[in-house]
């Protein structure tokens, strides 16, 4: 090796040795701040009824044109708007021959299965008159939340709020028809609620 590369070789470890050296002695000056307390909760998207598990309505051994009525409070709890969905589960070969219709109104002082204070709401939703948002064969219900009724119409559902109520009438009568004789059905209605 060349005396002037030995000479330029050592001038490149002197300048890192001294780099290195500086770089050690720098003084260093920081700061920090805290923002202490964050904290993080999820919404709530709850749903309600009065009916403490028992049955809106009943027919038994019904004739033609026979009927039952009956009305519960639907509350909504929770934290974040919402809108719901109203679906059955009706099943038995007697659904085809009961005409079941479902009105939304209030009640001020709603006491399950009564509607001695119900109003319809004054809208006409679905052309079956005013509150009505069902009307048609029990059998013929919306039997999924994906198929369900969308309180209290699709074409313009309600976003529910924390503590917002509203009670529907459930009415169900058997038709005069002879191949209704000797059968019988069931059902179970499902409010659901969703945040969208």
């Amino acid at each position: 090796m060349s005396k002037s590369r030995r000479y330029l070789v050592s001038l490149i470890l002197i300048g890192l040795v001294g780099l290195v050296a500086g770089l050690g002695t720098y003084p260093s000056f920081s700061s920090s701040a805290t923002n202490p307390g964050d904290s993080f909760a999820a919404g709530t998207v709850t749903i309600s009824d009065n009916d403490a598990g028992g049955a809106v309505m009943s027919l038994n051994n019904a004739l033609p044109g026979d009927s039952d009525s009956g009305c519960v409070r639907v509350l909504y709890s929770g934290s974040l708007s919402s809108t719901v969905r109203l679906y059955g589960t009706p099943s038995g070969p007697l659904a085809p021959y009961l005409t079941l219709t479902v009105t939304r109104g209030s009640d001020p002082a709603p006491s399950f299965p009564s509607c001695s204070g119900f109003t319809a709401d004054a809208t006409d939703y679905i052309g079956a008159g005013p509150g009505v948002i069902y009307s048609g064969p029990l059998a013929s219900f919306p039997g999924s939340a994906a198929t369900g009724i969308q309180d209290p119409v699709a074409a313009s559902p309600e976003t529910w709020s924390t503590s917002e109520d509203h009670v529907y009438r459930f009415s169900v009568t058997l038709v005069n028809d002879p191949a209704a004789r000797n059968k019988s059905a069931t059902a179970s209605f499902t409010w659901q609620s969703r945040n969208q």
